[in-house]
C-alpha cells in the first residue's frame, strides 16, 4: 500500500484519515484501501454494527463543519476524506458491493470473460424474457394471465436473490485466511465461486428490473 505525505508536517505514513504525528486531516488518494483506513483486517467478512460504529465516529471527526475556520488545505482534505469515508461505508456495508470490491482486490474483474448468462440461469432467463415479450405485445389477449404469472415470478426472483446473497455472505465469511493477493488452489476456487455468485446476482437484478418495468408499463 502506497504511503502518503502529510500536507502539514511532511510525515510519511500509510494512508489514514489523520496524520499520526500532527493529527492533521488528510486528503487520501484514489484507490485507498477501504478496509485499511477503517481499521479492518484484509478479509471480506465484516461485522455491520462495528462498521457503522467506526463510520459514524469518523464522520463526526471529519465533517467539514469542524474545519470551517481552518486553511484551504485543511478544508479541502476534510471534504475529500468525508467523501471517501462515505463511499467506503456504502461499499462495505452492502454485501454485493463488498463482494465486487473484494473481487477487484483479488485482481479479478466481474465483466472479464463474463458476457453470457450463467449456464444454470440460461433456461430460466429465456423463459421469463419470453413471457415479458408476450406481455409487452399483449399476445392472444392473455395479459391478465401473464401478469399473474410474472407477479409470481417476481416473488420467486426475490427468493433466488436472497438465497444467493446468503451464499455470498457465507463465502465471504469463510474466505481463506491471508492477503487477497495470496495464490493457491483454495483461493483460486474461492475467487471463481465469488465471481460466479456475483454474476448470477447481477443477472437476477437485471431480470427483476426488466420484469418490474414491464409490469408497470401495461
Amino acid at each position: 500500500m502506497a504511503s502518503i505525505r502529510c500536507w502539514r508536517c511532511a510525515a510519511i505514513q500509510p494512508p489514514a484519515f489523520f496524520c499520526t504525528r500532527c493529527e492533521a486531516v488528510q486528503a487520501l488518494p484514489q484507490g485507498t484501501d477501504y478496509l485499511a483506513v477503517l481499521g479492518f483486517p484484509q478479509h471480506p467478512a465484516i461485522d455491520g454494527a462495528e462498521l457503522d460504529r467506526r463510520y459514524y465516529g469518523l464522520s463526526r471527526k471529519l465533517h467539514p463543519d469542524r474545519f470551517q475556520t481552518g486553511n484551504d488545505e485543511e478544508q479541502r482534505a476534510s471534504v475529500q476524506a468525508t467523501a471517501l469515508l462515505n463511499t467506503a461505508h456504502r461499499t462495505l456495508r452492502e454485501i454485493e458491493s463488498r463482494g465486487r470490491y473484494w473481487l477487484e482486490r483479488c485482481g479479478e474483474d466481474l465483466g472479464r470473460d463474463n458476457n453470457r448468462v450463467p449456464q444454470q440461469l440460461a433456461a430460466y432467463v429465456f423463459d421469463v424474457q419470453e413471457k415479458l415479450g408476450e406481455l409487452r405485445g399483449g399476445a392472444n389477449g392473455a395479459t391478465a394471465t401473464l401478469r399473474s404469472e410474472l407477479a409470481e415470478t417476481q416473488l420467486e426472483l426475490a427468493e433466488r436473490r436472497e438465497r444467493d446473497r446468503a451464499a455470498l455472505d457465507a463465502l465471504l465469511r469463510g474466505w481463506p485466511a491471508g492477503d487477497a493477493a495470496t495464490s493457491g488452489s483454495e483461493r483460486a476456487t474461492a475467487v471463481r465461486e465469488l465471481k460466479a455468485l456475483l454474476s448470477q446476482l447481477s443477472y437476477l437484478r437485471t431480470l427483476d428490473r426488466d420484469l418490474q418495468n414491464a409490469l408497470e408499463a401495461v
